[in-house]
């Protein structure tokens, strides 16, 4: 066995203990404290069986080039719904939000109830990052701008967050 191979291992199982932590106490994080740790976060795989899983473990998705991090509403088999995504079957998966606005990302649009924006969570567009000052916001920053802060281009913002 390579050295490589030895470290790859030891990399990989400690991913897999990372995950199975963060998914044991998902249920009790909000949106926030999950994309805080969105690098313990299992990718999602539409072959895999999630009908064990407790409601609340996360996962994600890439949509348009960012990961979206979802969490499971319904326990199921993924494999039985070909084709399935957390984003496009919201009565299995809710898309979270954070209201850090140095990990905010890109506005997402709710499907039905699932995935409103709550007061202070943030999102970006059109390369600005924005804060939503509305609960329960369905409507993106540029189709509703009233309800909805301007906390700058999301530059200025991560500059910010290396200054603090």
């Amino acid at each position: 066995m390579t050295s490589q191979k030895i470290v790859l291992d030891v990399m990989r199982a400690q991913g897999t203990a990372d995950a199975l932590d963060l998914r044991a106490r998902a249920s009790e994080l909000d949106g926030t404290a999950l994309i805080a740790e969105e690098a313990k976060v299992p990718k999602f795989d539409g072959s895999k069986d999630y009908s064990s899983w407790e409601s609340g473990a996360p996962v994600w998705e890439e949509i348009d080039g960012e990961r979206q991090v979802f969490t499971l509403i319904t326990p199921h088999n993924a494999s039985h719904y070909p084709g399935s995504t957390p984003s496009n079957t919201p009565a299995l998966w809710s898309i979270r939000h954070t209201k850090d606005p140095k990990q905010a990302k890109p506005w997402l649009a709710p499907n039905g109830t699932s995935g409103r924006y709550a007061l202070d969570e943030c999102a970006t567009e059109n390369g600005h990052v924005y804060r939503n000052n509305h609960e329960n916001n369905e409507f993106s920053p540029s189709a509703q701008p009233e309800r909805w802060t301007d906390l700058g281009t999301i530059e200025d913002v991560q500059q910010i967050a290396l200054v603090e």
